[in-house]
């Protein structure tokens, strides 16, 4: 919108002139003032305006005077916030130190060496270990012996971690225990005993040796809630005479024949019972035949033995106690008796020898190996055939496999509780 000619000017500042002359008053008042000025406290933010009483300059209000922004410097609070987002330093950016921490030195030098020495440290460990000869020189130690291998078999759930590693210690009878009862699952680390493997029999695939360990630790509960003391010979997968050694003191070992294997493994034991003073020995098996057709139950004894009418009693309560819980339950399979095993044909038993059982047998003296016997009436069972597709059936389910161990320890009282 154009002004008209003689119109009053909508500013005191309408003319150049008067501006010009306006900021020459002030820049001559801003020389002799010794208080800032009204420019300068609004710039500082403060809240006096106080002004020369002989200054020529007109009195005005704020809203007069359009102060000019000045560009030596940028206000407070837009520094602040350009301070705030801008990237800092290399110094600025790391973070404080740790207590006790040396602060970084520029370049990482110190700790590049570090890493570098423990790479260097790492690699030459490494081909210590596999050189031949220790740190400081060579071994003057003659030439090591080759030891056993040793079969590694899942170990049993239940197992006890203060189980007896040592086939020799000394297990002695418990102060005050009533009864003693010696526990064998029977086979175990190279000997799995009798087997179904998938090449040979359908479902299910088993090992004989885990079975008898598993039933093993059922039977050692049932007796243990009935207040008898238990020993077992073997409490995992592995073998008990697991490194090999000579047991029987023959001369031979497993290095020599499978055979002798076996019959150490056997003494090592019989040692366990014989030292534990146990009432009864109980060894637990499974049987199996190459017919496959062959099934039933049967407690193995020997009769040739001082105690052998204490073996025979043993063998026949827990042989009934047996029938009565397949009897309960409707399994239907043979019963084969208690049998002595003069009457067995041992070499279809694979823990037999020429004439009798050794577990359970007469101490032995032949040219070829010795047998020290044990010391108490014992047992052998052989509750079914796992070549027998019904018998296996059975016995795979852990229902059954308890069963069983309770009719075990119903035929052991039995015959303890009648012995004087």
């Amino acid at each position: 919108m154009s002004r008209r000619f003689g119109d009053k000017p909508e500013s005191r500042w309408s003319t150049e002139r008067e501006r010009m002359e306006r900021e020459q008053r002030e820049k001559e008042f801003d020389a002799k003032a010794p208080r800032p000025s009204r420019r300068s406290s609004w710039r500082s933010g403060s809240a006096s305006r106080e002004t020369p009483a002989d200054s020529s300059v007109p009195e005005s209000t704020p809203e007069d005077v359009a102060p000019e922004p000045d560009t030596s410097r940028q206000p407070t609070i837009g520094r602040k916030w350009r301070d705030s987002v801008e990237s800092p330093s290399d110094a600025e950016s790391a973070l404080p130190n740790l207590p006790g921490e040396e602060p970084p030195s520029s370049g990482g030098g110190p700790g590049k060496t570090i890493l570098l020495f423990g790479a260097i440290l790492f690699v030459l460990m490494g081909i210590f270990a596999f050189l031949p000869f220790g740190l400081f020189g060579g071994d003057d130690s003659p030439t090591p012996t080759a030891t056993v291998p040793v079969a590694l078999v899942p170990t049993a759930p239940g197992q006890d971690p203060n189980r007896n590693d040592n086939p020799t210690a000394v297990v002695e009878r418990p102060a005050g225990s009533t009864y003693v009862v010696c526990i064998d699952p029977g086979h175990g680390g190279w000997d799995f005993g009798r087997q179904r493997k998938q090449d040979e029999f359908d479902q299910p695939w088993l090992n004989e040796s885990e079975v008898n360990l598993g039933m093993a630790y059922m039977l050692r509960d049932e007796l243990e809630a009935r207040g008898v003391t238990v020993v077992m010979t073997r409490e995992t997968g592995t073998a008990v005479n697991v490194f090999g050694e000579d047991v029987n003191n023959d001369g031979r070992t497993i290095l020599d024949s499978e055979k002798d294997g076996d019959r150490d493994e056997l003494q090592a034991r019989i040692n366990i019972c014989n030292a534990s003073d146990a009432d009864v020995l109980i060894s637990l098996h499974l049987n199996g035949y190459d017919d496959q057709s062959a099934n039933g139950y049967e407690v193995l004894y020997t009769g040739a033995r001082e105690f052998g009418d204490q073996n025979l009693d043993l063998a026949t309560a827990i042989y009934r106690q047996i029938g009565a819980a397949y009897r309960a339950v409707g399994f239907e399979t043979t019963a084969r008796g208690t049998i002595d095993d003069k009457d067995l044909d041992t070499g279809s038993h694979e823990f037999g020898s020429e004439q009798h059982l050794v577990l359970l047998g007469p101490e032995v003296k032949n040219p070829d190996y010795t047998i020290v016997p044990s010391n108490m009436p014992g047992v052998i069972i052989e509750p079914v055939f796992i070549t027998n597709q019904n018998d296996v059936n059975f016995i795979v389910v852990p229902d059954n496999q308890q069963l069983l161990a309770k009719a075990y320890a119903d035929g052991i009282m039995d015959y303890l509780d009648k012995q004087p």
